[in-house]
């Protein structure tokens, strides 16, 4: 479990912040195991095309382990500026003694965790312990060579997701406060009484002290939230917002969904489409479709067998969200808007 206790000024310095170095980083490490992100498949099809015969030894060796990669690869976003040229200059900047320090306490967090590294991963990680400086010039030079191949094509595409992203969570902010903008990051994540946590394999407290947190919606994020624990970071967590399942779609809607209602009904159609683009309420679904709660209540009960919604509790109040496989049944259908 990692928590993140928020103070009163940290509430007010919460941000969103897009990163299109984040993306490629994170991008790179669906790339590496595909079959557990069919979401991105067509895209990670089209890469492979144009990345073969490309060396990038460097990127792979920082991105080796399953769980982890250092954190210098990733500092926190300005929330003011998505220039990739600027964020790998950031990168690029990184002092030699930091690039070694975080890949021991890379590899030493992974043995503690997970056990032994492997020989041959433990080698690639070895070459920035060696010579971290030349090291990082060399990842710099791949990171920018692997964006323009693999991401900036895309670039557009995704930043228009990402910013529909950032409207949908200023909306749920202005709705429904702090708590529905943090509660909404992902089932994993949960916020009341002023405390964020996640429910991860490692234990961690993150104090901001008055800094705030950077939120990053980042389209290839993993399972889960990723979050920068380093003391000398700002907090920053990354998660993958609503609607990816839809991102490399190039058909178009259904017109009136009339296919999703014959798959499902239109009432458990409807209610499945009332949970975008926030979490809801039995009570709020009623009032918003028109239907009364019972009927609600069956819908979202049949819609829960199905694994389409998941519930999370928050004070007294039961909210309802889309789980991964009902947003991409959505993506299916056309529905994600």
């Amino acid at each position: 479990m990692i928590i993140i206790p928020l103070t009163t000024e940290d509430l007010t310095k919460v941000r969103l912040a897009p990163s299109p170095l984040w993306e490629t980083v994170f991008s790179f490490w669906v790339l590496m195991h595909p079959h557990r992100h069919t979401l991105h498949a067509s895209w990670a099809t089209r890469a492979r095309r144009v990345l073969a015969g490309t060396d990038l030894s460097p990127l792979v060796a920082a991105m080796c382990l399953e769980h982890h990669c250092p954190d210098f690869v990733t500092p926190p976003p300005d929330a003011s500026a998505t220039n990739f040229g600027e964020e790998l200059e950031r990168v690029r900047a990184t002092a030699p003694e930091v690039v070694h320090t975080e890949v021991q306490m890379l590899v030493q967090a992974e043995k503690e965790q997970f056990g032994p590294v492997a020989p041959e991963r433990e080698r690639m990680l070895g070459i920035y312990l060696n010579d971290p400086e030349a090291s990082l010039k060399r990842l710099v030079d791949e990171l920018r060579c692997y964006h323009e191949l693999a991401i900036s094509p895309y670039w557009s595409r995704i930043h228009e997701h990402l910013e529909g992203d950032m409207l949908k969570r200023g909306q749920a902010l202005a709705l429904g406060g702090v708590e529905a903008l943090l509660s909404n990051l992902h089932p994993t994540a949960s916020y009341r009484g002023g405390v964020l946590e996640l429910d991860k394999s490692c234990e961690a407290l993150i104090e901001p002290a008055g800094r705030g947190i950077t939120l990053v919606p980042c389209v290839f994020a993993w399972s889960g939230v990723a979050v920068l624990v380093q003391p000398g970071y700002r907090p920053t967590l990354a998660y993958r917002p609503r609607g990816v399942a839809n991102l490399w779609s190039t058909s178009s809607p259904a017109r009136n969904g009339t296919a999703l209602e014959a798959a499902l009904g239109a009432g458990r159609a409807s209610v499945l489409k009332g949970l975008l683009p926030v979490p809801s309420t039995t009570t709020e679904l009623a009032h918003q479709l028109h239907l009364s709660p019972a009927a609600i209540s069956a819908h979202l009960s049949r819609l829960k067998d199905a694994e389409l919604v998941e519930p999370h509790r928050s004070g007294r109040k039961v909210f309802y969200r889309l789980s991964g496989a009902g947003e991409s049944l959505l993506g299916i259908f056309g529905e994600l808007e």
